[in-house]
């Protein structure tokens, strides 16, 4: 089975994108499979980042340069510079951002998240729920009901048959996606019923056929079922959304014009949106300054302070942010991978509590971020959970360090040795093994930096290494760094998509997903933490339940997560956003990528004189 293709640095095929910061962490499948298929993902992945030309055809004149020929952009487009082509138009099969950024432009989804973290229906007439009987008690039944008198591009009717076809690609074509695997059939008693059935209760079955620039295929013009890596319509879209596709001319633009068929009236406003490709961040930044561009996507430094001291320009900071920086500890013994064999100094709360306490947020934030972070002690802050603020506090880190056992036994050494720690021989030195990746950049590895130096402060020392994300996420048979437990404290981000936790949060803390020798595609909980409590908690999880009690659940999973820091909780990141003033109705949130409503994007009109 193949799977979607992690955004890392460009390590498997040149094609994925090496300006995206943000750690997508590998799923089971890929790394169940990845070894067998590696070879094969390359070449389907190049082939999608540059499929073939057509065959030639004679010009009509031989004298015309190549651009004669392309599609005039108008005075009043909306231009979104980008540093590289998409990869095609289908989001689940890379996941660089620009893909999501145009298939959100032609794939509409049955239902979506905006930016209040509400559903709200798209293509779907509702939303299925228990409420309205949408969703069945054991949570195994969805039927979708879909909006009436919508029409692809091409003037063909979406029926619920998209839907089903939809799902049987991902079956047929062998690709994963989150909750397609558990589904067992699709059916679809009328032209605009589609109802699913699950083996089991999918918490985000919401955005089953939606979510992050992804939704529902055309099944009259895509292609077989087995084939969606080959597919026409990755590249050659027809639209159910607010654009479509006018010309794809590649390494120089993307040029959509709106779609007749549009289901909202008198939408989009824009008249023609522009994607340019333009990898240099400063002409990007320039022109964005100058107006002849509109929005940048994820701007970095120095594009990014210029950006936000230019009164032309507005930067827009995501909140809440998605992304959270955190440090993770390995409760094993270094390279057993085996829970039954504890860790000496990180099986130890009290020592990780130690280690929390020791890191200044702040100085964290101000000195490796630009104070552009925000400090957080939970991925679950979008819930609201009571939750005590962790401090910054060096002395008790240094009491909670000295009653463990480690101590100060050289004026002229800073680091501490065991005396009496009863995990290992006294003598040993308190040094940790930390890794890091370096496809985020500069500021990731100033973080590392930085804690290293608060954490000698308190006479722990921290060992940095910076590796590809591919070796420390790598294959267990490749020997993966974080599977195999070959580390003693890493620091990465991530962050889950949507609004409901429950899978991501799973993967890293269920005691049922710690990965071993026997079963390496149990989850990603590569801390092997083993809470029993947690087990309950998840299992209740994975059924349908009232919003309320879902959250009182996730609210107490963040307290225990908060006690016993299997992860450490840093920093958000939020992403961040240069647009024009000229440019207005951009709403840029977590949800969704920021095309999510481009039919309101519109440009201001100037005055008339």
């Amino acid at each position: 089975m193949l799977t979607a293709l992690p955004a890392l640095k460009p390590k498997f095929c040149p094609s994925f994108r090496p300006y995206y910061n943000h750690l997508v962490k590998f799923n089971l499948f890929f790394i169940q499979l990845i070894i067998l298929l590696e070879t094969a993902l390359c070449l389907a992945a190049c082939e999608l980042a540059a499929p073939p030309p057509p065959t030639a055809t004679p010009l009509p004149t031989p004298t015309l340069p190549p651009l004669a020929l392309a599609v005039d952009v108008r005075e009043d487009a909306i231009i979104v510079p980008i540093p590289i082509d998409p990869p095609s138009f289908n989001a689940y099969l890379n996941d660089t951002g620009y893909e999501a950024l145009v298939g959100e432009l032609v794939y509409g989804a049955l239902a979506e998240i905006g930016p209040d973290g509400n559903y709200y229906p798209e293509l779907a007439a509702d939303l299925p729920t228990l409420a309205n009987g949408g969703l069945s008690e054991d949570g195994l039944t969805v039927t979708w009901r879909l909006r009436p008198g919508v029409l692809w591009s091409d003037g063909q009717p979406f029926t619920s048959a998209d839907v089903a076809y939809t799902w049987q690609s991902f079956k047929d074509s062998r690709i994963w996606a989150p909750g397609f695997d558990l589904i067992d059939t699709v059916e679809t008693p009328d032209p605009l019923t589609a109802i699913v059935h699950y083996r089991q209760f999918y918490p985000n079955y919401l955005l089953q056929f939606g979510g992050n620039g992804a939704g529902v295929f055309p099944a009259h013009h895509c292609g077989p079922t087995n084939q969606m890596l080959f597919w026409d319509c990755n590249f050659e879209p027809v639209s159910t959304g607010p654009f479509v596709l006018d010309q794809w001319l590649h390494g120089v633009r993307l040029t959509f014009a709106p779609n007749p068929n549009y289901f909202v009236p008198n939408r989009p406003l824009a008249r023609q949106l522009v994607f340019e490709i333009q990898p240099d961040p400063d002409f990007r930044r320039r022109n964005l300054e100058r107006g002849n561009a509109h929005l940048d996507l994820w701007p970095e430094d120095p594009a990014l302070t210029f950006m936000e001291n230019n009164e032309n320009v507005s930067v827009f900071v995501t909140n809440p942010a998605r992304f959270v920086l955190r440090l993770v500890p390995n409760l094993s013994a270094f390279g057993s991978a085996d829970p039954a064999q504890p860790h000496p100094v990180l099986a130890n709360p009290k020592m990780r509590e130690a280690i929390r306490a020791a890191i200044d947020i702040n100085r964290l934030n101000e000195e490796a971020f630009l104070g552009r972070a925000i400090p957080t002690d939970t991925e679950l802050s979008q819930l609201g959970c009571q939750l005590p603020p962790t401090t910054f506090n060096p002395g008790v880190s240094i009491a909670l360090v000295e009653e463990a056992g480690w101590r100060l036994t050289n004026p002229d050494d800073p680091i501490r040795y065991c005396q009496g720690c009863g995990t290992v021989e006294d003598g040993t030195p308190l040094r940790l093994k930390s890794y890091t990746y370096e496809e985020f950049g500069e500021e990731l590895l100033n973080a590392h930096r930085l804690i290293e130096e608060m954490l000698l402060e308190v006479g722990i020392k921290l060992e940095r290494e910076v590796v590809e994300g591919g070796q420390l996420w790598n294959t267990w048979e490749n020997n993966g760094i974080e599977l195999r437990g070959n580390f003693d404290l890493d620091l990465w981000d991530d962050g889950y998509f949507g609004v409901d936790p429950t899978l991501y949060m799973a993967d890293y803390f269920d005691p049922r997903a710690i990965p071993t020798r026997d079963n390496p595609i149990a989850g990603l909980n590569v801390s092997r933490y083993r809470n029993p409590t947690l087990s309950g908690i998840f299992d209740a999880l994975r059924s349908p339940l009232p919003t309320n009690r879902r959250r009182t659940l996730l609210c107490e999973l963040a307290t225990i997560l908060q006690q016993d820091l299997p992860h450490m909780p840093l920093l958000a990141l939020p992403d961040r956003y240069g647009i024009n003033l000229s440019l207005q109705g951009v709403q840029p949130h977590i949800y969704d990528t920021v095309t999510w409503n481009a039919a309101e994007w519109q440009l201001l009109t100037p005055p008339q004189e």
